[in-house]
């Protein structure tokens, strides 16, 4: 088969990795990331469908718990772990743990190298039952025909047995051991992990994180689906990456439920999460075929495995359990992610750009009647801006767009110097314009999330704001400043005022969006005042 002829192919792999890249050392950050790299490149689709194909088959009839064709799977699951070099940790040094006669649970142990975090387990779980030829109870029908279950839930132990291989390949040593857990029973009720909790093969005290791959086999749209960053504190931040490929995006779900095998850890206290790529029209129905599979995405899911279990088997901690995240819901996320309302503008004059052919400046559109500084009485403003006049500088700083000028007024203080051009007047004008409001040096806003501390969610940013030109959007996460971590939103707020108070003109903020890890350059200089701006 293919997939042994492969094994000299990762052994060569791991020779290299191990003289070219890692060291006896603690890794450096370039050497883990050289690391994680060489990792993630071995996962192939060749393989990922070699896998699902197997599990698939017709003559697995459907996989279920206890029968014939579980077993099968069983020991091909088995086959597998022993290739990828991996330890027993199932009963009486077996890869079985035995359990309502013949259903088994199939467990592997890659073991930890860090004196003081090898007895730390992180659990790496996915579900090897389906529910055979279905019935009323477990299937969407047409019952009495072979359910092959290729995404529910082969996809996961695919994806499972090339996280294997794909440690193996670069020989690595984690610092936390790593347990492989191939539950049977999912579809009776998640028989299998809640036997595993109730009789755990390593003290449960131990793990120290659970992850769930259920249905991984169906990337839509380019959404991979991340649930139960909720039950661990600050989670979402070592579930996330700087190297999700273009047009890859995580959904950190609020949507958690007694559904999968993530949930027996979780209602035990471990911060659990679940990977999956969603719901579908195929769902426990015999058309769950692995022609279906969008092979190419099982690889992205995968390779997004591969980094995120060894970046929670390498933490120096791990995410404390959070009991509230159990009964955290999509409605109660859109009730508390309610952005911000827009700040009322500075004034309420309209501009426009200029359209080609047109005299340099931005045109004024309309000046209100009763435009104020303060409120009171009309200023004399509405006398000197009038409609058709073209703003060619504000506060000496040329102005070429609506952008520009808006971006000017917003740092400005109670007013700004406009140099305008007018129809029929041969030398420019000079206007005061009022502002209302404060100067924003930034222009963004942002809140704590009580799962996330470390982390403040951008709740508002101003158009035409530092900020907004800089790339911020509201959503976004900010974890880090000039490379620095803090401990609040508050922290944030004391140091950023540090920051825009100082000489500082550029501000590195490391941001999350939707799992995508990148580094936005603030630059909160205003434009120098240009000699030939009021000509």
């Amino acid at each position: 088969m293919h997939v042994r002829q492969r094994r000299g192919n990762r052994f060569a792999l791991a020779a290299f990795v191990a003289t070219n890249v890692l060291t006896p050392a603690s890794r450096a950050a370039d050497s883990r990331d050289a690391a994680f790299a060489a990792a993630m490149a071995s996962v192939t689709e060749q393989e990922l469908l070699g896998h699902a194909g197997v599990l698939a088959d017709d003559s697995l009839e459907g996989r279920e718990a206890g029968t014939r064709g579980g077993l099968a799977a069983a020991r091909y699951i088995e086959s597998r772990l022993e290739d990828a070099g991996l330890q027993p940790a199932g009963d009486g040094g077996r890869f079985a743990q035995r359990f309502n006669g013949n259903m088994q649970n199939l467990l592997a142990v890659r073991p930890g190298s860090d004196p003081d975090l090898a007895d730390q387990y992180l659990v790496l779980g996915a579900h090897y039952d389906h529910v055979g030829y279905g019935t009323r109870r477990n299937s969407n029908g047409p019952v009495g025909y072979i359910h092959n279950g290729a995404d529910d839930n082969a996809s996961g132990v695919a994806a499972l047995l090339e996280v294997a291989d794909a440690l193996a390949a670069i020989d690595f040593h984690p610092r936390r051991s790593i347990l492989f857990a191939f539950w049977d029973g999912e579809e009776k009720n998640l028989l299998g992990s809640r036997h595993w909790v109730r009789q755990p093969t390593v003290p449960l005290p131990q793990v120290k994180a659970a992850v769930n791959v259920d249905m991984v086999g169906r990337l839509t749209d380019g959404t991979l689906i991340v649930a139960g960053t909720r039950t661990g504190y600050g989670s979402r931040q070592l579930l996330s990456t700087s190297r999700l490929p273009a047009g890859v995006q995580i959904d950190f779900s609020w949507e958690f439920k007694e559904n999968s095998d993530h949930w027996p850890f979780a209602a035990a206290g471990v911060p659990a999460f679940v990977v999956n790529t969603g719901i579908h029209d195929d769902y426990h129905r015999p058309s769950d075929d692995v022609e279906k599979l969008n092979v190419p995405g099982m690889r992205l899911a995968t390779q997004y495995l591969v980094e995120a279990v060894m970046r929670l088997a390498d933490a120096d901690d791990l995410p404390r359990y959070r009991a509230a995240g159990l009964g955290e819901t999509p409605e109660l996320r859109t009730a508390r992610e309610q952005p911000l309302p827009p700040l009322p503008p500075r004034t309420a004059v309209e501009w426009a750009a200029p359209v080609a052919g047109d005299p340099a400046g931005v045109l004024v559109v309309a000046v209100p009647p009763d435009l104020t500084a303060d409120g009171g009485e009309q200023d004399a403003v509405a006398e000197q801006l009038r409609p058709g006049d073209r703003v060619v500088a504000c506060d000496a700083v040329a102005v070429r767009t609506v952008a520009d000028l808006k971006s000017l007024l917003l740092t400005a203080e109670q007013s700004a110097a406009l140099v305008v051009h007018r129809t029929g007047v041969a030398e420019p004008l000079s206007v005061v314009l009022p502002l209302s409001g404060k100067p924003l040096r930034l222009g963004a806003s942002w809140r704590s999330d009580e799962a996330e501390p470390g982390a403040a969610w951008v709740t508002r940013v101003v158009p035409h704001s530092t900020a907004a030109r800089a790339g911020l959007a509201v959503g976004d996460r900010i974890d880090r400043v000039a490379g620095e971590p803090f401990a609040d939103a508050d922290a944030l707020l004391v140091r950023m005022r540090e920051l825009l108070a100082s000489e500082t003109q550029i501000i590195s903020l490391r941001v999350e969006t939707a799992g995508r890890l990148r580094t936005v350059i603030v630059d909160v200089t205003r434009p120098a005042a240009s000699g030939d701006a009021t000509l």
